[in-house]
């Protein structure tokens, strides 16, 4: 696909910032959602232990941006068990599990969001998925945008994650992304972004058998409005 690898530095950048570094749980089907937390993170086992996650705090402000029938309509079941929610220097991330079924919420300032950028550029332009020249000339395209990431301010960020996405194929001005990313090697999760007034958030789930959509990105896309209109209020 033309731009893939563009498209999907904006979702790798989000989740690289998660804020709970150890999955809950390890189901053998992969609903766990260990890498759709990361990604990015490789099949070859780490040789130090994972870290211990964070105790749940369902207070976060993440795990009140859905709600219960926002959570139905991603998924197509309920899904309403807080596994993992914590929080730290503005940021926000809550996860929502059920047998075969993961959501996963992460809100923080698009600055902070910016300063992960760098590094994932150079982890995406030293993947063997890089092979085509656009490619190529797009993460330069990139490289050189973000060449002043760490001093982002919040809109700065958000400017960039438009250029980003346009970099990608997405339509002038866009300020919302939909990405399919890998979860297992057979199943595949869906990773909204949104960057407006500042605040960087993202929808992730994972279904069985989930496929992308024009009416699934129009689903994600709605649902994103709906988190970040709630973001707004409680700020």
């Amino acid at each position: 696909m033309t731009h893939s690898v563009i498209r999907r530095l904006v979702p790798v950048a989000a989740a690289s910032l998660v804020l709970l570094s150890a999955c809950s749980g390890s189901d053998s089907d992969g609903s766990d959602g260990g890498d759709a937390a990361d990604p990015t993170s490789s099949a070859t086992p780490s040789a130090t232990a994972s870290p211990t996650p964070p105790p749940v705090d369902a207070d976060q402000v993440a795990c009140k941006l859905l709600t219960g029938s926002d959570r139905t309509e991603l998924a197509g079941s309920s899904v309403d068990d807080i596994v993992a929610a914590s929080g730290a220097d503005g940021s926000s991330q809550c996860r929502w599990q059920a047998a075969s079924a993961l959501i996963q919420v992460t809100t923080l300032p698009a600055k902070e969001w910016a300063k992960s950028l760098p590094q994932v550029v150079e982890q995406l332009a030293s993947s063997s998925d890089v092979d085509s020249a656009t490619d190529k000339k797009d993460l330069a395209a990139a490289k050189k945008l973000l060449a002043g990431a760490a001093s982002f301010d919040d809109q700065q960020a958000c400017d960039a994650f438009t250029t980003l996405a346009e970099l990608g194929g997405a339509k002038k001005g866009t300020t919302t992304t939909v990405t399919s990313i890998p979860i297992t090697e057979t199943e595949s999760g869906i990773s909204g972004q949104t960057c407006v007034d500042g605040d960087l958030t993202s929808v992730l789930y994972s279904v069985p058998g989930l496929k992308q959509t024009d009416a699934v990105d129009a689903t994600v896309t709605t649902i994103l409005e709906r988190a970040q209109k709630r973001l707004a209020a409680a700020q």
